[in-house]
């Protein structure tokens, strides 16, 4: 079994407390300096480069350290399924965390012929569906280990009998105490408001299952080839991201003033598709919404126009031609796109008015990588905007920062 924290662990001092800083008068000075950086423990800032930037910009190196610490951890915990005969995998969490759980799911299914499953922690919670836990491992994801909701749902699947799995960037958290088994990634806390790093090094953690699972099973994989491409994407956001820092700062310029954003993924990239629209809404209070191909076909058309923006996550895979669709959808109605590509693609880029590429991989690692445009570009539509504070999620804002501490008091995430 994985190694989890116990009660011995020194916790760490930092902990999400709106309260701190004086109650009502920090709601009604938070635009001077917004709660969210009391909150988070971080140091305040009011132009580009702002907190989430850095944090963005670490993920080459968290994703690198998660693969090098987590191995031992994932292949026990890939044993204790296998030898216990759990047949189902369900993931759980909420916002950004449920996103990779989505991602994950998929990553069962198409590595390892794994049956995965995805859900929101407050929806299951609420939920009368028989989830057949006895028979299957849960796996919370959060990146705090403090989210009430998230929590809770952890425990709901421990008394129904669930091998309960928790993948955190904190150790030493109560989420880690209620789990069975903890893979803690690298990366630790956000300095800004939104999670950044977390979805690729928790994202990598479930791909890294899912090859472990399938080689046990004897999936007929290239698992070393996969492996491969696992561990070569931080070296490739390395070498490319200038590239991408400046190629996302292009896109933001030309595309902030857009009423919305559809975001397009299929597969595991709908997990990403989920991630890019969330960031919207959090970095740069700009609506956007994610949507697989089909959907998109069968209902975004005549919502699409000139002033809304279709970003197209398009790696090589079994869902290309319904990609291609949508491609030609926004070329026929003459609207902006931006395609997140491979290297080598030809397909999807020749109709897109901006293209990122990306590295040749397998589609399911693919969301590895896709994270650093999906978080950059709004990222910077933010910045280029110049009204709005990525950092905070508009809690530097008073009405925004009481309904903040009236959401998520002390404790509570």
């Amino acid at each position: 079994m994985a190694k989890r924290a116990g009660k011995k662990g020194k916790e760490p001092r930092k902990k999400w407390d709106w309260t701190e800083g004086g109650g009502e008068r920090a709601i009604e000075a938070t635009g001077e300096l917004p709660i969210m950086y009391t909150a988070l423990g971080s140091q305040p800032r009011t132009e580009h480069p702002f907190n989430l930037y850095h944090d963005i910009l670490s993920i080459p190196k968290a994703l690198r350290d998660t693969l090098r610490t987590i191995p031992k951890s994932i292949a026990q915990v890939a044993d204790h399924i296998v030898k216990n005969k759990k047949r189902r995998i369900i993931g759980a969490g909420l916002g950004t965390s449920q996103f990779v759980a989505i991602g994950v799911a998929s990553a069962l299914g198409n590595l390892a012929g794994w049956d995965g499953d995805s859900v929101d922690g407050g929806e299951f919670i609420t939920s009368e569906r028989d989830w057949d836990l006895k028979n299957s491992a849960f796996l919370v994801f959060s990146g705090s280990g403090r989210t009430f909701d998230s929590n809770a749902a952890a425990r709901k699947a421990k008394a129904g009998g669930a091998y309960v799995v928790a993948l955190t960037s904190v150790p030493f958290s109560p989420l880690t105490e209620i789990a069975d088994a903890t893979i803690v990634c690298a990366g630790g806390f956000d300095t800004g408001g939104s999670d950044t790093f977390h979805y690729c090094t928790r994202m990598a953690a479930g791909i890294l299952l899912a090859l472990e699972l399938g080689e046990r099973t004897r999936r007929k994989r290239d698992f070393r080839d996969l492996r491969r491409q696992l561990y070569s994407v931080s070296t490739w956001l390395d070498k490319n991201m200038k590239y991408l820092d400046a190629r996302c700062r292009t896109i933001a310029k030309r595309h902030k003033d857009a009423r919305s954003f559809i975001t397009v993924g299929a597969g595991p990239n709908l997990a990403t598709a989920e991630e890019f629209a969330l960031k919207f809404d959090e970095m740069a209070s700009i609506p956007a919404k994610a949507m697989c191909p089909d959907r998109h076909i069968h209902g975004a058309l005549g919502l699409t126009d000139e002033r809304i923006v279709t970003a197209i996550i398009a790696p090589p895979g079994p869902s290309m031609p319904w990609l291609q669709q949508v491609a030609i959808a926004t070329v026929g109605l003459k609207t902006p796109s931006i395609g997140l590509v491979c290297e080598s693609d030809r397909e999807i880029a020749p109709m897109m008015d901006y293209v990122v590429r990306l590295p040749d991989v397998d589609e399911t690692i693919f969301t590895l990588p896709a994270t650093v445009p999906a978080q950059l570009i709004p990222y910077y539509c933010a910045v280029e905007l110049g009204d709005r504070n990525p950092d905070c999620q508009r809690s530097n804002i008073p009405k925004h920062a009481r309904v903040w501490m009236q959401l998520f008091p002390k404790d509570s995430h």
